[in-house]
């Protein structure tokens, strides 16, 4: 491995800086091995819940549509409904498709490859497979974390971290490696953080802690959950989730709320609060979140904005300036929820804004609407749920729960139930097979 010293780090940063300037760079002569494109050509970066959506909406809006879905990963796994995995409740295959399948069904192009470059002037792409042009180009990357927000800025440590107790809300190799812990967790405190600001389905760290918590029960682990939140109350579902710590869980989960993570040793395998610090033997530890970096490094993303979500127009989705570009799923800076839901919602809107822009038309903002299923207890298998969507509040410049808005806090056998449908049917709507 090449040894880096500050010479070189330094530069490496300047070059860093520079990348996240916008617009102009340069671009190699190959094409990418597209079909050949009749009319106007949407380009889609990012194969999650959102870009998948938007492809599928936008060829129901408009059937003449070139629209293509530019993806790195060559099979999708489902986040939402991953923590029932972790614990034994859904298999892997469940949560797992095929991209060309969605496509097929979708009647859109996936194209396997990795972004590295945009050309807004030209409007143009760069991949690791050639460049692609746009008439539209809509990028949804998905989130980063932010370690530095729990007190760890040391690459070496963020690197470790990632790779023995990693948060397991980015990619299925995380999820693989918490659910490898579980599977040989003997006894001692296994540890989960709930993040500060927004961040990727706020109720699937207490679902979490709840099923693992049961996991143990089951097994008879000689263990204790222990869940680090810097609120004083769960974000969402707040009854039903502190009623199920007491009436099902008791001593095995212990709710630390009001509490600040200030650093992680993970060589060492001790966790420092605000308040105390201990030693741990395994967990899933979630920092804040952040816009994927490729947001940044195009120059896309609104400098006063935290997390380094995208400078977009909140109703239409498009950049601030250039209405060829739109910003969709976790990367956008408007408050509503980041779960797979919304990005569904959320994606049948984009897609009508584009499809009507097209044509020189326009279509009202419809809120995007959330709802969010949580598993409680595995046995038996009980949920909780909340329903949410939103509205902009002119006066006051800021958004608002609309009303209507509800949380349902008794756990039920029926939104047990529930939860496996709604997964089932979205799941079934975007890639055309049934698993569960």
């Amino acid at each position: 491995m090449e040894r880096v010293n500050r010479r070189k780090f330094n530069s490496y940063i300047a070059s860093a800086t520079l990348s996240t300037l916008p617009l102009v760079s340069i671009i190699p002569s190959a094409k990418a091995a597209l079909p050949t494109i009749k009319g106007a050509h949407v380009v889609i970066v990012g194969g999650g819940w959102s870009g998948l959506s938007i492809a599928k909406y936008l060829m129901q809006e408009n059937t003449e549509l070139n629209v293509t879905l530019v993806e790195r990963r060559k099979s999708f796994f489902s986040l939402p409904l991953s923590n029932l995995w972790l614990c034994g409740l859904l298999s892997f295959s469940n949560l797992t498709y095929r991209f060309e399948d969605a496509a097929k069904l979708g009647k859109y192009v996936y194209f396997n490859a990795e972004v590295s470059e945009l050309d807004r002037g030209r409007q143009r792409i760069q991949t690791d497979r050639g460049w692609i042009d746009y008439d539209i180009l809509v990028l949804a990357p998905g989130v980063e974390y932010d370690y530095s927000s729990i007190g760890v800025t040391n690459l070496t440590a963020i690197t470790t971290l990632k790779e023995n107790y990693p948060a397991g809300f980015v990619s299925v190799k995380e999820q693989q490696i918490i659910v490898k812990q579980l599977q040989s967790f003997e006894k001692g405190l296994f540890v989960l953080t709930a993040p500060q600001g927004i961040y990727r389905c706020a109720a699937s760290p207490y679902e979490r802690a709840c099923l693992i918590a049961a996991l143990f029960k089951k097994r008879k682990i000689k263990g204790k959950v222990i869940l680090i939140d810097s609120r004083a109350e769960p974000a969402v579902n707040s009854e039903g989730f502190l009623s199920a710590f007491e009436e099902l869980y008791g001593t095995t989960i212990e709710y630390m709320n009001s509490t600040t993570v200030e650093g992680v040793d993970p060589f060492k395998n001790i966790l420092k609060t605000d308040f105390d610090e201990f030693k741990f033997e395994g967990g899933a530890i979630y920092p804040r979140t952040r816009a994927a970096r490729m947001i940044e490094r195009f120059g896309l993303h609104d400098p006063k904005n935290h997390q380094f979500e995208a400078n977009i127009d909140p109703f239409n989705y498009n950049f601030y300036g250039d209405d060829k570009v739109y910003i969709a799923g976790d990367c956008r800076p408007m408050p509503f929820s980041k779960s797979a839901s919304v990005a569904i919602s959320e994606g049948r809107h984009i897609a009508k804004v584009i499809a009507a822009r097209l044509e020189g038309k326009s279509v009202k903002w419809v809120t995007p609407v959330s709802v969010c299923y949580s598993m409680v207890n595995s046995l038996p298998e009980e949920a909780i749920l909340s329903r949410s969507s939103y509205q902009f509040d002119k006066y006051n410049n800021q958004w608002r729960f609309k009303s209507g808005s509800k949380a349902y806090n008794t756990r039920s056998k029926i939104l047990g139930r529930e939860t496996y449908a709604w997964g089932s049917s979205h799941l079934k709507n975007l890639f055309g097979s049934k698993k569960f």
